[in-house]
């Protein structure tokens, strides 16, 4: 209010200097560089930048991948095989396992002991991927019975305890490699020592076949009378009823594995570049 008229005034405050406003630099952005803008409303945040040249998980990938590629090389050559033997080597319903000549100064010729453990809850798995094995077994440049059998192995082991025998241990260049074992023959010819499965006995060619069974066994030939010197060459085969699935199941995991390898390399070499 004043004395003058009219009697109040309307103070509009004093004369300011003009300024400027100066608002805080983004971190992360140069001077006089645009901040960046912000997208639409709820759009997704920009992904970063993928990593480029050879990282450490790029290189493990590749390292997989190649051991993948080998082992399904592998399996596909085994499935191969399988189905070679199936289509070609298959002759009365026996796959042929191959022909071999045994010879020995002692009175006996002994494979290892071939161990087949695979009866699970009355399923014989050893039954049903072997089937039956055939024996044919000749006595060349002789005359003389031979026998061949098939036995427990603890019970060869008893038979042939004290006897000078030889013991098929493998293969060595065209032949095959012997353990010999010093004794002197047997207490009693091998068809009167009643510990075979299966056995055959006899001149010319003689036809042994045992259906395959789970446990620790011995093949063993003879001369039919237990004397020593013995010579005998034998033709082996199976039905081998499991084969097909074999061969399937071979090919199936190569040819999955093979897939899973070409993936693991084909990958990091792209992103890479």
């Amino acid at each position: 209010m004043t004395d003058q008229y009219p009697p109040f005034r309307l103070d509009m405050g004093g004369t300011e200097s003009a300024g400027t406003l100066a608002l805080p630099q983004p971190a992360g952005v140069a001077p006089g560089q645009a901040p960046p803008q912000a997208g639409p409303p709820g759009a997704a945040p920009p992904l970063a930048p993928r990593p480029t040249g050879w990282t450490a998980g790029r290189v493990v990938s590749v390292v997989a991948g190649a051991v993948l590629v080998l082992f399904s090389l592998g399996l596909l050559g085994a499935g191969g095989a399988a189905v070679w033997a199936q289509t070609t080597q298959r002759h009365g319903g026996y796959v042929d396992l191959g022909t071999t000549t045994y010879r020995t100064a002692g009175y006996a010729v002994a494979s290892q002991t071939v161990s087949l453990h695979a009866d699970t809850r009355g399923w014989d798995a050893a039954s049903a991927l072997f089937g039956t094995v055939r024996l044919r077994v000749i006595s060349p440049g002789t005359s003389g019975a031979v026998f061949i059998g098939v036995a427990p192995a603890g019970a060869v082991a008893r038979y042939l305890a004290g006897v000078g025998y030889t013991t098929v241990t493998g293969a060595a260049g065209t032949g095959p490699a012997y353990t010999s074992h010093g004794g002197g023959p047997p207490a009693v010819p091998p068809g009167r020592a009643g510990i075979w499965s299966a056995h055959a006995a006899g001149t010319g060619t003689q036809v042994l076949t045992w259906p395959v069974q789970s446990g620790d066994w011995t093949v063993v030939a003879m001369n039919a009378n237990g004397s020593r010197s013995v010579s005998v060459r034998v033709d082996a085969a199976a039905t081998v009823p499991a084969l097909p699935w074999v061969a399937a199941g071979l090919l199936i995991g190569g040819v999955l594995f093979l897939a899973g390898g070409v993936v693991l390399i084909a990958v990091p070499l792209r992103r890479a570049q």
